[in-house]
C-alpha cells in the first residue's frame, strides 16, 4: 500500500514528542495532521474516567501511589511531568469534537469490568462514538464483551497479541485490529511469529471482512516499512 494511503495514529498521544495522555498531546496530534489518537483510560476510586497509562503515579507524576486508589479530586492535584493536568475522559471527548474525522482508541488500562462498562457507556453516548473504539487485548476479551453488553453501539478494537489470534479477534466482533509490539524483545519475537504465521495473509483476510488492520509501535523508518509490507492500513507511533 502506498505510504500516502497509510493512516497514522499517535500512541498515547505520541509520547516521545508530547506529554502522554494529555489534552496537550491531543491538540499537538491534531496540529500534525494525523488520523487518530490512542489514550489509556482508567477508573478513579470514586468512579470517574480519566486518562493515564501506569498503575502507579510515580513515573509520570512523581508520587508513589496507585492511581486507582485516588479520587478524581485527588487526581486533579497531580501534574503530568510536573506541568500538565490529568484529563477526565469527558475533556478528551470534548476536544475530539473539534477534530473532525479523527479516530479515538481508548485502551482499557485496568483489568476491571466496572471500567469496561463505564467506558463503554460513556463512549457509546458521545458525539464521537462512530469514530471511536474501546481497545484491549484478545486475552482480555471478557472486558471487551462486558463493554459491548452494556453499550451495544460501542465499537471494539482488539490487539490479538500473538498473530494466530487475528481471526479469532475478528470473530469476536472487532471492527479494528491492532498488531505489533511494545519493546525490543517483543519486537523480535513478534516478527518471528509473524513470519511463521504469514501475517500478510491474516491481514488480508481481516480486511476482506471489513476490519481495519494497523501495526505498531513503529518509531523507526524500518519498522514503518515492515508494517506497510505486511499490508497494514495504519501505523501507530510515539514520534510525530
Amino acid at each position: 500500500m502506498p505510504l500516502d494511503r497509510i493512516k497514522i495514529y499517535a500512541h498515547r498521544g505520541a509520547m516521545r514528542t508530547s506529554p502522554e495522555n494529555t489534552i496537550e498531546a491531543l491538540l499537538r496530534a491534531q496540529q500534525e495532521g494525523v488520523d487518530g489518537i490512542e489514550f489509556d483510560v482508567q477508573l478513579s476510586a470514586d468512579g470517574e474516567l480519566f486518562l493515564f497509562h501506569d498503575e502507579n503515579a510515580l513515573r509520570v507524576c512523581g508520587r508513589n501511589v496507585p492511581v486507582a486508589r485516588l479520587t478524581w479530586r485527588e487526581l486533579q492535584e497531580l501534574k503530568v511531568f510536573g506541568r500538565y493536568a490529568i484529563p477526565h475522559l469527558d475533556d478528551a471527548l470534548a476536544a475530539m469534537e473539534g477534530w473532525p474525522g479523527a479516530e479515538l482508541f481508548l485502551d482499557l488500562h485496568q483489568p476491571s469490568v466496572p471500567l469496561a462498562e463505564t467506558a463503554g457507556r460513556r463512549l457509546a453516548a458521545s458525539s464521537v462514538r462512530a469514530r471511536s473504539f474501546i481497545l484491549d487485548f484478545y486475552k482480555n476479551r471478557h472486558l471487551l464483551l462486558a463493554a459491548k453488553k452494556v453499550a451495544p453501539a460501542v465499537r471494539l478494537a482488539i490487539m490479538p497479541g500473538p498473530p494466530w489470534d487475528t481471526q479469532a479477534s475478528c470473530d469476536l466482533g472487532a471492527e479494528a485490529i491492532s498488531l505489533g509490539w511494545d519493546g525490543k524483545l517483543t519486537r523480535i519475537l513478534y516478527r518471528a511469529a509473524c513470519a511463521l504465521y504469514d501475517l500478510p495473509a491474516q491481514a488480508a483476510k481481516a480486511k476482506a471482512r471489513g476490519v481495519s488492520v494497523s501495526g505498531g509501535v513503529a518509531n523507526a523508518p524500518g519498522d514503518v516499512r515492515y508494517f506497510v509490507a505486511q499490508g497494514m492500513d495504519g501505523i501507530w507511533t510515539d514520534d510525530l
